[in-house]
């Protein structure tokens, strides 16, 4: 390096040799992502033949091998330090633009999402009381998942510090109290384009509980907007989709240099995170089968209904996929044609457990102790489990939504989401355990609600008769 702060001649090549081979890589890795893809099927599609976890998990080693290249030019000489140290502001641009792509979409993918799923529950006033049910279901059961999550963190002693969060600029936590006054907003516009999600939850709401009283005396004006909210929402999930497509090349930019600036107690990280997420996948499927119990529910009767759900969901890691067995083995359980429906499809959309309660809870926590925070404090974990609770509505049924959730709940907890890219690289891995949770919350919440339902049925005939006999 010259007098004068500028790279010399051996510390510009080298810098540009760096970055000329980061973009050999993602010529590479840009190869490999068409290889996805075969012959067109008959539906018009591409046949698929790579998964896009194993792309992932390609550029995955292509970013630890080129992290390990990095450091060890690094090590060489003053000059090669130097010259790393100036390709690695170009390296890490792929992730900045992925995670700036993920931010844009958070408000217009929550708006529309809170706006489409309370519309579903407001149609009529008995499927009004049974999705009233099935929401505090779903909310009650992913709040629980999110202080799963948290105690997973904790039981594994997960500490992030040797990761590179220094660099990653932090918000100031919200109070409770601010949190409170935040929820309404003094400006329509400006609650759109602060990333505040609260605001945008109440937004989302107001205008949806606007158009169910709209529907009362204008049944075919809110015919039309909510088939524009469904062009709405399915926009933005195309979208979400596009943008879900670029995390091969955000993971690359990110292990590359987190490899290159730490070293390899990063992989130990993404390993034990990995064991403490299916620890939490297990005390999540045990809080289920306490909550049928509780209710009277046969676990022989409901596993042997549920069974081709939880493979099927398993086997093609979407529980969206898996939403008509999802409904069916509710009504094969007794649960009523209406009920079982509102359950299955707020599920996709609502509190789903693993990707909106356990994964963003888990990340959040683990975010929170790499910024040098105490989230070991009961302040903390009210907040972060009622927060999981909010961040789940409307955002878990799409492609990516348990990154989407964990946008929404580190924004709110002034956390930085530096660290999204380096978990997705491990999705794939993670990714087979979500599915089958989330669709066995739709149907566990689809057959509490009947059971509440058949319960004051009973009590309500049990008065009746006995009025008459008085």
């Amino acid at each position: 390096m010259n007098p004068n702060g500028s790279l010399n001649t051996t510390s510009t090549i080298t810098a540009l040799a760096l970055i000329a081979a980061f973009l050999l890589l993602i010529a590479g890795l840009i190869y490999v992502h068409r290889l996805r893809y075969g012959k067109i099927a008959e539906n018009g599609k591409p046949e698929k033949k790579l998964s896009f976890g194993i792309v992932m998990l390609i550029s995955l080693a292509f970013g630890a091998l080129f992290g390990i290249l990095l450091k060890g030019i690094w090590g060489l000489s003053v000059d090669g330090a130097f010259g790393v140290n100036a390709a690695l502001e170009w390296i890490d641009i792929p992730e900045k633009i992925f995670l700036k792509a993920l931010e844009l979409l958070v408000v217009p993918l929550v708006l529309v999402s809170i706006v489409r799923s309370f519309l579903k529950v407001g149609v009529n006033k008995e499927s009004g009381k049974a999705g009233g049910r099935v929401l505090g279901v779903l909310l009650v059961t992913v709040a629980i998942s999110g202080a799963i999550g948290y105690f997973c963190v904790w039981l594994f002693k997960l500490n992030p510090s040797q990761l590179a969060l220094t660099s990653a600029a932090a918000n100031e936590p919200t109070t409770i109290i601010d949190t409170i006054l935040g929820v309404v907003p003094n400006n329509f516009f400006r609650a759109l384009t602060t990333n505040g999600a609260l605001p945008i939850v109440f937004l989302g709401i107001l205008i949806a509980a606007s158009a169910i009283s709209v529907r009362k005396y204008n049944e075919k004006l809110i015919e039309k907007f909510e088939t524009g909210i469904e062009i709405g929402y399915e926009i933005i999930g195309t979208i979400v989709d596009f943008v879900i497509q670029f995390t091969p090349y955000g993971i690359l930019s990110m292990v590359a240099v987190q490899v290159a600036v730490n070293d390899w107690t990063v992989f130990l990280t993404l390993g034990t995170f990995i064991g403490a997420f299916y620890v939490g996948i297990a005390a999540i499927m045990l809080m289920h089968i306490i909550l049928l119990l509780v209710n009277g529910v046969s676990l022989k009767e409901y596993f042997a209904k549920t069974g081709k759900m939880y493979l099927f969901a398993f086997t093609s890691m979407s529980s969206l996929a898996t939403l008509p067995i999802t409904i069916q083995s509710q009504k094969d359980l007794g649960v009523a044609d209406e009920t079982a429906n509102l359950a299955g499809t707020l599920g996709t959309c609502i509190g789903q457990n693993a990707c909106a309660g356990l994964y963003p809870a888990m990340l959040a926590t683990i975010v929170a102790i790499g910024m040098g925070q105490n989230p070991w404090t009961l302040g903390f974990a009210i907040t972060l489990i009622l927060y999981t609770a909010v961040c789940s509505i409307g955002v878990a049924g799409v492609g990516g939504g348990n990154v989407q959730a964990s946008l929404l709940l580190l924004a709110m907890l002034g956390l930085p989401y530096q660290l999204i890219t380096l978990f997705m690289s491990i999705d794939f891995v993670v990714g087979f355990g979500r599915p089958p949770i989330n669709a066995a919350d739709s149907v566990v919440a689809g057959v509490i609600a009947q059971k509440m339902a058949d319960r004051k049925a009973k009590r309500k005939k049990t008065g009746v008769s006995q009025g008459s006999a008085a």
